[in-house]
This record gives C-alpha cells, sequence and structure tokens, in this order.
C-alpha cells in the first residue's frame, strides 16, 4: 500500500513470516502446554523471544522496563493459550498478545506524559564498517522518533506492515478490526510518519 507523498521506510530487522515447519512445531508446543508441559512453554519462549522483545521495541520504543513487557507478553500468552483453536496462524496469536501489551502501555505511559527514551545502541559487529554502522543508528533512531508521534493504534498497525511483513487481512486479525479500518489506520499512518520524518529532517537530522 502506497500512500501519495509517503518515503520509503528504512526496514529495521523486518520479521520473516514463519516458514510452515516452523509454524508446525509452534503448534505441537502449544498442544503440550494445554496439557501443562512446562517444558514445552520453555521451548515456546525460546523459539520466540527474541521475535517477541523486537516487535515490542519497535511498537513501544525503548523503554526501561522493555524486558518486564517481554515478560508480562508471556504471562498474558500462558494464559490465552487455552483459548488458541487454530483459526489462524500462530504468529497472528502471539503478536495479538503484544500488540494488547503494547497498547496498555502506550496508554499508560502517554497519561504519564514523560518523554520517550528513544536511543537505539550502537552497536557494530565485528568486521562491520563503522561509517555504515552510524548510518544504520541514526536511521533507527529517525524511525523510531517518527513512529513516537503516531497514536498507538496506527502505531501497532503500521509497525507490523512495515517491519513484521504482515498483510491487511492478519494484521486485522491480530487486533480485532475490520480489514477496511486497518487500511485506513495504515494510510493515516504511513501520511503521519512521512511528515513527522521530514519534520525530523528540517529539525536537522539527515535522511539516509
Amino acid at each position: 500500500m502506497t500512500s501519495a507523498g509517503a518515503i520509503p521506510l528504512p526496514r529495521l530487522i523486518p520479521t520473516p513470516p514463519p516458514t510452515t515447519q516452523g509454524e508446525a512445531r509452534l503448534l505441537r508446543l502449544v498442544e503440550r502446554i494445554k496439557r501443562d508441559d512446562a517444558l514445552a512453554f520453555e521451548e515456546l519462549y525460546r523459539l520466540t523471544r527474541d521475535d517477541v522483545a523486537r516487535t515490542l521495541f519497535h511498537l513501544v520504543g525503548r523503554r526501561p522496563d522493555l524486558e518486564d513487557l517481554v515478560q508480562e507478553t508471556y504471562v498474558k500468552l500462558l494464559k490465552a493459550v487455552p483459548a488458541f483453536r487454530g483459526e489462524s496462524q500462530f504468529r497472528t496469536f502471539l503478536y495479538r498478545v503484544c500488540a494488547n501489551v503494547a497498547l496498555m502501555h502506550l496508554r499508560w505511559w502517554r497519561r504519564r506524559r514523560e518523554e520517550v527514551v528513544e536511543d537505539v545502541p550502537d552497536r557494530i559487529a565485528v568486521g562491520e564498517d563503522p561509517e555504515r554502522a552510524a548510518q544504520a543508528a541514526q536511521a533507527a533512531r529517525l524511525v523510531h522518533q517518527a513512529l513516537s508521534k503516531l497514536s498507538a493504534r496506527k502505531r501497532i498497525v503500521f509497525v507490523y506492515y512495515e517491519l513484521c511483513g504482515m498483510g491487511p487481512e492478519e494484521i486485522a486479525q491480530t487486533v480485532g478490526s475490520s480489514y477496511n479500518t486497518v487500511r485506513s489506520r495504515l494510510h493515516h499512518a504511513r501520511l503521519e510518519f512521512t511528515a513527522a520524518l521530514r519534520a525530523l529532517a528540517r529539525a536537522g537530522e539527515e535522511l539516509p
């Protein structure tokens, strides 16, 4: 979906869609969890934890309590698993839990009117060009600063579409909204994100 006047979004570590084999493995673990198999839940955590942490980071930004949100997601996931009937992919179900945790946190955070901490760690991989790494880190900061300007619901739809590679239909299932509502939110989110990014550029930041 391309909005008039929108600039392309630098994709920050996009989440690849699950393979059929990977999805089947998760579904087997879910069935074991339903039978109170603690080891199955530990395995599910190991397989999905990085994805959950990355998704929450995109949804809420870098916060001191980001790890707490990861743990809260898994507490809610454990409680929600018995209700999972396989009508959607498990990834969709998992992202629904992430969205609910993020939505509640963003609402709480904005009520407190505290500033979002948007620092992205400058981690340079071995052999990576330092200048290119610095440019990538700067682009990441710009993206997350622009994302912080979106409302919680628009941000969730935008992140799931642009950074997690989900289609509007899957997002609609994830957030419990209609297809048309998701398309509308995404359209407006792209325009608002573009405007925020350009404002940051005019304020002295350079777009990559």
